[in-house]
């Protein structure tokens, strides 16, 4: 390298203005870091050629690495001031909003440029907003189209892995690995896709084997893969727990939450902040201030209106995929339409003011509300969103006339499942990083919740998941009753109906999608560290006689 760079710098006296001699000098400050020199460099490339690329995107891509995103950005826009196209340039400019999950500029890009030619990463970037936007099928066109386009362009294939499971999709997840394994050698994320793949087809001693390798582990630490490091716990846990190898799954569980809390963009996710709300609200919703005020001034007509609440794998999603087999009903995706609508009034009133809100005010809340979807008296709207049972409180004050499924399972076992189930961090899913944590998060919310139960004359109906598993016909005839719908056939087949949906955007994506099954009642009795757990969770065992 050191003679390399010697013969270049003696190039260079005879040429000090060739372009090709001074980018080669630039490449190879860069191998050995030292990036002033380069970006020195890359700069007297910029004032020799306008027209040339290479000055402009290498600059750019320094100034990135030193986190210097707006003059990285600048340096790209520069370039095509002066050049109508070129899709190394775009590509970086489209790459630069990715990586800074702009998708607002990223899409004045896509949209400009897509049109020009098969451009890899445009292609890429437009499944990226599509998926933002849940347009699953028009996300797995263009993805196969980036593929297409750079055959070895491993980003594309990560993401149609990631759908094709989510969507459950196995087939055509089979044929992008076989077909993958014929380009990429000696990738050990390919391996991890293999495993899911056979986990997810029922082999799971055949997965254990393609991934219970410390080699894998040992990469990913060392590439610092941290995302993939959780993926390789989460599959590790559910495969263990396949296999009833109990305390290995809780094991792999346990560390892939406290990797995921640790993650840069998880660290602004405070558990105590959703407790912390718990509390107020406790303290509000039973006070005499509150209960003097209460009135159930109707506003708008609501009466079609359900909401689907419950602790977190409790058995909502099965609920949703029964009750949305029915010809009566329209369930809303799973998105924070109440926590949205909370939110905007927060902001400029306080906890005192909902309750003396006036019909003026509460109209307007529901009119915002019901013109977030696609509304219509004619069906039976049931919103499911599972912790909106900590804005039960809210909930009724704005829609009185709304109905409450609560959905229950046993409190061990659904707080065991939270745990072990892998969700996407936020204020509340950061509660479930253990059982201790877990448990006290159900205590406090079902603690207000027993508020709610005093405080309003809740029309709601309890209904436990291990009725609806052992004696399904009763227990969905006796909650269609109390929505005052009829009973109908299609209700049985609600696997069918998830299979059917483009993407179910829940942690129980794979398991909806079969017939009942019985394994996962009572099983906190085999994991012996829900014992200690126990004493704090007894009151509600019995408040919900289990």
């Amino acid at each position: 390298m050191i003679e390399i760079k010697n013969q270049i710098l003696k190039s260079l006296k005879k040429e000090p203005d060739n372009y090709n001699i001074n980018l080669k000098l630039g490449m190879i400050y860069i191998n050995q870091t030292n990036y002033n020199d380069a970006k020195l460099i890359f700069k007297k490339l910029i004032s020799l050629n306008q027209n040339r690329y290479e000055g402009f995107l290498n600059l750019s891509n320094l100034l990135s690495l030193e986190k210097n995103f707006e003059k990285a950005e600048n340096i790209l826009k520069k370039f095509l001031k002066h050049n109508n196209y070129n899709k190394q340039i775009i590509s970086a400019l489209a790459a630069h909003y990715y990586n800074l999950n702009n998708l607002k500029k990223l899409k004045i890009v896509v949209d400009e440029y897509i049109n020009f030619e098969d451009n890899y990463f445009l292609l890429f970037s437009k499944a990226a907003l599509l998926e933002k936007n849940r347009e699953v099928e028009k996300q797995i066109f263009f993805l196969k189209k980036s593929i297409n386009s750079k055959k070895n362009f491993w980003p594309a294939y990560e993401k149609l892995f990631y759908v094709f499971e989510r969507t459950n999709k196995i087939e055509n997840l089979y044929k992008l690995i076989t077909t993958s394994k014929k380009i990429f050698n000696n990738n050990y994320k390919l391996n991890y896709y293999e495993a899911l793949y056979l986990f997810r087809i029922n082999q799971a001693a055949e997965a254990l084997k393609k991934i219970n390798n410390k080699k894998i582990e040992a990469e990913f630490i060392k590439s610092n893969q941290t995302t993939y490091l959780i993926s390789l716990y989460d599959l590790l846990s559910r495969i263990n727990l396949q296999i009833n190898n109990n305390k290995t799954s809780l094991h792999f569980a346990i560390k892939r939450n406290s990797l995921s809390t640790k993650l840069e963009k998880n660290k602004k996710y405070n558990k105590d902040i959703l407790l912390n709300l718990i509390k107020e609200y406790n303290f509000f919703y039973k006070s005499f201030k509150f209960k003097e005020n209460l009135n159930n001034e109707i506003g708008l007509f609501h009466d079609n209106l359900t909401f689907l609440v419950g602790f977190p794998r409790s058995g909502t999603t099965l609920l949703d995929s029964i009750l949305r087999s029915h010809s009566k009903t329209y369930l809303i995706e799973e998105l924070p339409y109440i926590i949205n609508l909370r939110h905007n009034f927060f902001k400029k009133n306080s906890l005192e003011n909902l309750s003396t809100i006036s019909i003026k005010q509460k109209i307007i809340l529901q009119k915002e509300y019901l013109n977030s979807f696609n509304y219509s008296k004619e069906k039976l709207i049931i919103d499911k969103f599972p912790l909106n049972l900590i804005e039960l409180g809210f909930i009724k004050k704005i829609f009185p006339r709304c109905k409450i499924i609560l959905a229950l399972r046993h409190p061990l076992d659904s707080i065991l499942s939270c745990v072990l189930t892998s969700f996407k961090i936020n204020e509340a899913m950061a509660n479930f990083e253990n059982l201790n944590t877990a448990a006290n998060f159900y205590n406090e919310v079902f603690n207000l919740y027993k508020i709610y139960e005093n405080t309003f004359n809740i029309n709601h109906y309890k209904i436990k998941y291990e009725k609806i598993v052992q004696n399904f016909d009763t227990e969905i005839e006796n909650l269609l009753n109390y929505l005052n719908l009829e009973f109908e056939n299609n209700v049985k087949n609600y696997h069918i109906t998830a299979k059917n949906r483009e993407k179910i955007h829940t942690p129980s994506y794979n398991q909806v999608i079969k017939p009942l099954y019985n394994s996962s009642i009572n099983r906190y009795l085999k994991f012996s560290e829900t014992e200690k757990i126990k004493p704090i969770i007894n009151k509600w065992i019995n408040e919900f006689d289990y």
